[in-house]
């Protein structure tokens, strides 16, 4: 097992705090996905209780289907509106892309302070350029970030990238 070269800054029940933003976003993901008549399955397991976290595991969270179109799509709760991925959970995204001959898509939803959506954007990670961060995160991940404004998640939007 590796050893890890940093302390974390979050005891465990920081950590599942964290995940707060994530299930928000699914909610609000999920109910526009029904309410647009978009099917969807789960894709990706749910680590978050896990107690080691194999690196490359990442999976997006959903496989959603419509009309015979088929896409990976990914959940992203965040506090502001930059549109930065871990590194690794991007790579990870793409080998399934790939492997599967799907699109990926991430959808970004932006809460407020007192967690009201205030916007939600998405990307589709194989059309769209992302620019590696010069400064690693607190938890000495990489990210990287979308190198333009990304479009508001819409019904309309979501069916061209399919």
């Amino acid at each position: 097992m590796k050893t890890l070269d940093f302390k974390p800054h979050k005891n465990k029940k920081d950590f599942l705090k964290n995940y707060s933003l994530h299930d928000l976003a699914e909610k609000h993901g999920k109910n526009l996905l029904i309410q647009w008549g978009i099917g969807f399955t789960n894709f990706g397991d749910d680590l978050r209780k896990e107690k080691v976290w194999e690196k490359g595991k990442d999976k997006p969270d959903l496989k959603i289907n419509y009309k015979n179109k088929i896409a990976l799509i990914d959940w992203k709760g965040k506090h502001d509106s930059v549109w930065k991925l871990n590194q690794r959970a991007f790579e990870a995204y793409l080998l399934w892309g790939k492997k599967l001959d799907l699109p990926v898509l991430v959808v970004f939803f932006v809460f407020n302070e007192k967690n009201s959506l205030f916007t939600f954007r998405f990307v589709n990670l194989q059309k769209h350029v992302f620019l590696r961060s010069d400064k690693k995160e607190w938890d000495k991940n990489q990210t990287v970030i979308a190198d333009s404004e990304l479009p508001l998640f819409t019904k309309g939007n979501l069916l061209n990238n399919l």
